[in-house]
């Protein structure tokens, strides 16, 4: 009898160790160190389009082959993806190719994406690269820059529409909005065409004209009046109010290419009554 009160009393104590531990004894440490990359290359670094072999121009598009590779490597041995995407010019957010990396042994790893682009697309690329581990840590990045350059031609604006002559309106009125439209063209490629501004001459402030369908993406938070984007009608719709000065005014305008080339300028002149 005196056995088995122990062996329960025992037992009842085992029982309450095997509780306590359920709440007291610690799990395996947090994974808190994150993959490490170095080692980062690529090539080709610089592209010229009239140095490309004919196979790889199709019409308007270029085909370039890139070889990326750099080394990984994560202490905790739970690296799950390496993976690259090449940004084109003027742009953080869009991505013209992107994928995972391929293990090639030792800590290496290599890909090898077919770059896809306009001709007119020259310009400065980012090339990155960074790896995730199993607990969703990010490593550093890897980055370069890739540059596409064209001999190129500079753009030409065609025409500009805008009004001569305009009335103010009458006091309490509302204000009369006067859409001007620079109608651009570039022998590149209208994806060649960095930006084309309207300047109050002589010496006036500089404003900016979109092709982006009126959504605001030319000029972030202002809507530019454009009707449609990519139809090289580059647009800006200024508000004419009752208290405007009467008289003339001349703007100048000029587009400018992703080469830096400018177009000729042109000079168009409205009168305020």
């Amino acid at each position: 009898m005196r056995d088995f009160s122990v062996r329960i009393a025992a037992g009842a104590c085992l029982f309450g160790l095997l509780l306590a531990g359920c709440d007291s004894v610690p799990g395996p440490p947090a994974d808190t160190r994150p993959p490490l990359l170095s080692g980062f290359s690529f090539s080709p670094q610089r592209i010229v389009l009239e140095e490309l072999p004919p196979g790889q121009i199709e019409g308007d598009l270029v085909r370039v082959p890139l070889e990326l590779g750099v080394t990984a490597r994560d202490e905790d041995g739970d690296l799950e993806t390496v993976r690259f995407l090449v940004r084109p010019p003027l742009s953080s957010t869009e991505v013209v190719a992107q994928g995972e990396m391929t293990a090639a042994g030792d800590g290496r790893y290599v890909a090898g994406p077919v770059l896809e682009f306009s001709r007119g697309e020259v310009g400065v690329y980012t090339v990155l690269v960074f790896a995730v581990d199993a607990a969703g840590q990010f490593s550093n990045q890897a980055r370069g820059e890739l540059v596409f350059e064209a001999a190129g031609r500079p753009p030409v604006i065609e025409d500009v529409e805008m009004p001569e002559r305009v009335t103010r309106p009458a006091p309490g009125e509302n204000p009369l909005a006067i859409p001007i439209v620079a109608v651009v063209s570039d022998p590149d490629g209208l994806e060649n065409i960095a930006r084309v501004e309207m300047q109050v001459v002589p010496g006036g402030a500089v404003f900016r004209l979109c092709d982006d369908g009126g959504d605001g993406a030319c000029n972030p938070g202002a809507s530019s009046g454009d009707a449609v984007a990519g139809d090289g009608r580059f647009t800006i719709t200024v508000q004419l109010t009752s208290d405007n000065a009467p008289g003339q005014t001349t703007f100048r305008f000029r587009a400018v290419d992703r080469a830096g080339l400018e177009s000729e300028p042109v000079e168009r002149t409205i009168t305020v009554e």
